[in-house]
């Protein structure tokens, strides 16, 4: 419990008072490829949607997955299922060098560390790092929710496709105006 409460703790600085918070999205400062995921919920319907959006250090969009799939689980789970995807996703693309950014702190933190977590989405994000250790560099920040709102709408609309959906050097149309305004913000 310990863990978790300092987890809820904001971050300070020196002089006592918490950090800005980067509450856009914003461009890499090295070559790569910036990765950004989510997970959208149905519970009702017992299905997940998953946004990926793939950008290059300049921002430009090199690649989107939106899917769904049924899971009956709980948001851990979905985003889980998540990074999985998103791993997969980059491989597919050929990615070797990679910075992926969710808004799942849980997800991104049990990423970071080797600690073994044996419930569901434990063994996703395992086999998630599994692949990422493929990768001749990645890396996994936790940003909020504003900061990662192209990959949330990507999500939302997974759930309302019938298929999967794979965009390449395009910006789904579901997102252009969110990249669009980020890319003016971030010049």
């Amino acid at each position: 419990m310990t863990d978790y409460m300092e987890a809820l703790k904001e971050p300070t600085t020196s002089n006592g008072k918490a950090p800005a918070r980067n509450l856009t999205w914003s461009r890499l400062d090295a070559e790569g490829f910036k990765v950004n995921w989510d997970s959208a919920i149905n519970s009702r319907e017992g299905k997940i949607g998953i946004g990926v959006l793939v950008r290059d250090h300049q921002g430009r969009v090199i690649g989107a997955l939106h899917a769904n799939n049924p899971l009956k689980g709980s948001p851990f789970d979905a985003e889980a299922y998540g990074v999985l995807l998103t791993a997969i996703f980059c491989r597919e693309l050929g990615l070797k060098s990679i910075y992926l950014e969710g808004d799942a702190k849980q997800v991104v933190d049990l990423l970071k560390n080797h600690k073994l977590n044996w419930s569901l989405g434990g063994c996703l994000i395992g086999d998630a790092r599994q692949l990422l250790n493929e990768y001749s560099l990645w890396s996994v920040s936790h940003v909020l929710r504003e900061a990662n709102s192209a990959a949330h709408y990507l999500a939302k609309d997974a759930l309302l496709c019938s298929e999967d959906l794979y965009d390449i050097e395009v910006c789904p149309s579901c997102i252009c105006t969110i990249v669009t305004k980020e890319m003016l913000y971030t010049l």
